[in-house]
């Protein structure tokens, strides 16, 4: 689809769930191929499949409301990040630098 045609997809009160999930699900691991580095080949890390679902969630509950950094009305509050992948970063920027995050971390022992 094109850009247009997704943003349609989107706003359109005709569409879908679906077919709103699927372009906002392509959205969302275009953006996480980048930041892993990643061609548009290569398939994303299972171990990152999670922030793929809970992404794409957080951006299907926010259709209308993007660009918002706060909505209040009638007593009810919401606060959106300013960045969908901000609490991933430790995690992405482990795997680019080659650690092995998910291993349990070893100490040592010393005895004096």
């Amino acid at each position: 689809m094109s850009t247009v045609e997704d943003i349609k997809t989107l706003y359109d009160d005709k569409a879908t769930t679906d077919a709103k999930l699927k372009v906002i699900e392509a959205l969302t691991t275009s953006r996480l191929k980048r930041l892993l580095k990643l061609d548009k080949a290569t398939d994303i890390p299972s171990e990152f499949e999670d922030v793929v679902t809970e992404v794409t969630a957080a951006r299907f509950a926010r259709i209308g409301n993007e660009g918002m950094k706060s909505y209040q009305q009638e007593g009810l509050s919401m606060t959106f990040p300013d960045d969908d992948f901000t609490q991933y970063m430790d995690e992405i920027n482990a795997y680019l630098n080659g650690d092995d995050y998910q291993k349990p971390k070893h100490g040592g022992y010393f005895f004096v």
